[in-house]
């Protein structure tokens, strides 16, 4: 496959045409700080306020997947509530700001990574896809406790788009504009997993599982994705696209908004 083709895997069917915009959605760097003996209760404090803020948060994601793609995809959603409510982590993370004397932001990065690589090392592709679920969580959790807003990723995002980005949770998903965003490929993912599940139900077109797509799309990159073959092509021309004209007409047709810089 040519250097301007990428592959991955078809989750959710059509075509898209637009511009590139990598999204780098990740755990953020929690700087090591520990507090006073007298402070640590606050930090407690910090942590259970934090997490009822988010809960709340993610139910409000779930009554918008309910009311945009039903209510068997808003059941999605259940799973990162009732990591929310597991009380044997939220103690662990407790016990770590009492014993160390660590910001809750802290904490929690510590225990939310220890989750991480004991799900990665079981090998499993559903705790796998789970994963991007728990990520999700946790990056929303600290990016609280830090005062930051998780959500700010789609800002900017002024004309149809297609958002690159490592992994892509449920959470970003359902909150996506389909004015803005006609298009999703992401590195990680499988068909069973929940972005995957509600991008099809929304209607978005989505390519998962594209191996080098962070390093290989820069910001800006005009690309054309179809949903169901799995593929993605940068920079294309009428000329340098080799697909059936069939395919071509209907990219054409149903991207027309972002049209003219493909035929040259």
């Amino acid at each position: 496959m040519s250097e301007r083709w990428l592959k991955g895997i078809g989750v959710s069917a059509g075509m898209a045409v637009g511009p590139a915009v990598v999204v780098r959605w990740a755990l953020p760097e929690v700087p090591h700080r520990v507090v006073p003996r007298s402070q640590v209760e606050k930090e407690v404090r910090r942590l259970r306020a934090a997490v009822r803020d988010v809960k709340r948060h993610v139910q409000e994601l779930q009554a918008k997947a309910e009311d945009r793609a039903g209510v068997d995809e808003a059941r999605i959603f259940d799973f990162q509530i009732l990591m929310l409510e597991d009380k044997e982590f939220l103690s662990s993370v407790e016990d770590l700001i009492r014993e160390n004397h660590l910001t809750a932001e802290k904490a929690f990065e510590f225990k939310a990574l220890e989750v991480r690589d004991t799900w990665t090392a079981t090998g499993s592709p559903q705790l796998k896809d789970r994963l991007t679920d728990f990520a999700g969580v946790a990056i929303r959790v600290i990016e609280h406790l830090m005062h930051r807003g998780a959500d700010e990723v789609w800002e900017g995002i002024t004309q149809p788009s297609v958002v690159v980005a490592k992994e892509v949770g449920p959470g970003l998903t359902v909150q996506l504009d389909r004015e803005h965003v006609v298009g999703l490929i992401s590195e990680e993912g499988t068909r069973t997993s929940h972005a995957a599940i509600l991008a099809h139900s929304l209607g978005i077109p989505a390519v998962f599982g594209v191996a080098g797509a962070m390093e290989r799309i820069e910001p800006g990159t005009m690309l054309v994705m179809d949903g169901t073959r799995g593929t993605v092509l940068l920079h294309p021309t009428r000329r340098s696209w080799t697909s059936p004209p069939s395919l071509w007409t209907e990219c054409a047709s149903c991207c027309a908004a972002t049209w003219t810089c493909l035929t040259s």
